[in-house]
């Protein structure tokens, strides 16, 4: 695979453990998130093992700010070897009680933040044989539990919208995979408090869920892996490896 891995929503969570990952695993990348202060950081930390980092502070579900971005980190000459859209969020509330601002919200950071993305990334990806464009999506996707009703509609918004990108990346050689994982340990604003890493007993960890993307990366370009369902082991049956995934 040749050109860089863009990531969206990387300075923090499974973001930030799929840029460390990949890094760790050669890819050079472009890293997106609206948090500037903790971007730097991160890209000091990837340098460490020998790959060129380009990073920019941008909402996903603004669409100008994802043109701008898109101006000033991706190189047309280099294309993409990868897009990793993860950048997402949302909160939990019954459908009456759902405030318009937290709907929208939901809905343009996941959903229309994906497609911003996708319109700028693909025709780099496209570029060349041998693209990944990996989508994580949840298991809200599969169920939609009382009280996710943004969060699970924008996810399976972005699942259809990766399905046509799926049919129309193919004849470009680019592979499709979907992540649907459930609970995961991280920042997350859920129902009430934000979560953060150590809130969520008996979850994936984000490290968990990098290693898998990385796995993807590290397939046969003639493979594609399309869906993917994660679920954590409870302690119960422990202990387990920390790493699984070669």
């Amino acid at each position: 695979m040749t050109g860089p891995v863009l990531v969206t929503g990387a300075s923090r969570g499974i973001g930030r453990a799929v840029a460390q990952a990949l890094a760790a695993a050669g890819h050079d990348l472009v890293l997106w998130s609206r948090s500037a202060g903790e971007l730097a950081g991160l890209a000091e930390q990837v340098a460490a093992h020998g790959v060129a980092a380009r990073v920019a502070s941008v909402d996903v579900g603004d669409a100008d700010q994802v043109a701008a971005a898109a101006h000033a980190t991706l190189d047309p000459t280099a294309g993409l070897g990868g897009v990793v859209l993860n950048a997402g969020g949302g909160r939990w509330s019954p459908l009456p009680e759902i405030e318009l601002a937290d709907w929208r919200n939901t809905i343009a950071t996941n959903l229309d933040g994906a497609f911003h993305t996708l319109r700028a990334a693909l025709p780099l990806l496209t570029a060349r044989p041998g693209g990944l464009l990996v989508g994580l999506l949840s298991d809200s996707v599969l169920h939609p539990f009382p009280g996710r009703a943004a969060y699970s509609a924008a996810k399976s918004g972005m699942r259809a919208l990766l399905e046509v990108a799926r049919r129309e990346l193919r004849p470009h050689g680019v592979r499709v995979s979907l992540l649907l994982p459930s609970r995961v340990d991280t920042y997350f604003q859920g129902a009430h408090d934000e979560a953060r890493p150590g809130t969520r007993a008996d979850a994936l960890s984000a490290e968990q869920v990098a290693d898998v993307v990385t796995y993807l990366f590290g397939l046969p370009v003639a493979v594609e892996l399309r869906e993917v369902q994660l679920a954590a082991m409870t302690t119960t049956f422990g202990p387990f490896p920390e790493r699984v995934c070669p």
